[in-house]
């Protein structure tokens, strides 16, 4: 095994949110938990994560708490998971910047993987090996996989970046979409977050304007996101398909 490869040893799960555009899939249960042809979506997320040899998976939670707690219980009792997992629960909704910086006495100031979890990633290859291949600690404060537009399912934005020649990821204005997707997954160092004075903040602020964000291009990848009731029915129709 390649040490310097696997330095990166934990991933937070973002699954605090209320997924209000979801409506009536959310009134009396977290958006991670909709179901997917039967399977939670964040089910789909820890799958994911278990493709990699991390050490810990720390989840922070607000709404509906026990619910995502039963689940996780679930999901433990359907696969083998000899990785760590670690539930934060916020008494109050700190987003995804804060919710880094409340969990950063366990998360210490090593890079991380983090990833939403309203999204479900097919891909032939290992993602977190491409993203920890990318890595580089001394240039970047943030590397995020990114997705092109035209291949995302149950999207209906206008993108996020434009993919610049030196790797670096793009707001330029435009009046078109931009040609990449954010996919959900990144790496970052939870110092350089911690060192925020805000208790709540998104890290949307950093990806917005830090001029030390990189992105990755995932090949020959199938994205899937979930964000209103008919993403829902997309998803699935398309992975019926598959």
């Amino acid at each position: 095994m390649d040490q310097e490869k696997y330095q990166i040893d934990t991933i937070m799960i973002f699954a605090a949110g209320y997924g209000k555009r979801m409506q009536h899939l959310t009134t009396a249960s977290p958006k991670p938990l909709i179901p997917i042809l039967g399977t939670p979506i964040l089910h789909y997320v820890l799958q994911l994560a278990l493709t990699y040899p991390f050490k810990r998976i720390v989840i922070n939670t607000h709404y509906c708490h026990q619910q995502i707690v039963d689940s996780i219980n679930e999901f433990k009792l359907q696969h083998v998971v000899n990785t760590e997992i670690i539930l934060i629960h916020e008494p109050h909704l700190l987003e995804t910047g804060g919710g880094i910086k409340n969990a950063y006495p366990i998360l210490g100031n090593k890079p991380i993987f983090t990833c939403n979890s309203d999204v479900i990633i097919q891909a032939p290859h290992n993602i977190f090996d491409l993203l920890a291949s990318s890595w580089d600690a001394v240039k970047m404060n943030f590397l995020l996989a990114v997705q092109l537009y035209e291949t995302a399912v149950g999207y209906k934005g206008n993108g996020d970046f434009e993919l610049l020649a030196n790797g670096k990821l793009s707001r330029v204005k435009t009046t078109e979409h931009y040609n990449y997707i954010y996919s959900g997954i990144s790496i970052l160092k939870p110092e350089f977050i911690n060192n925020n004075p805000a208790k709540v903040f998104s890290l949307r602020e950093y990806y917005l304007n830090d001029q030390l964000v990189y992105g990755v291009v995932i090949p020959e990848c199938k994205w899937y996101h979930a964000t209103t009731p008919d993403d829902v029915v997309d998803i699935e129709s398309t992975l019926r398909t598959c």
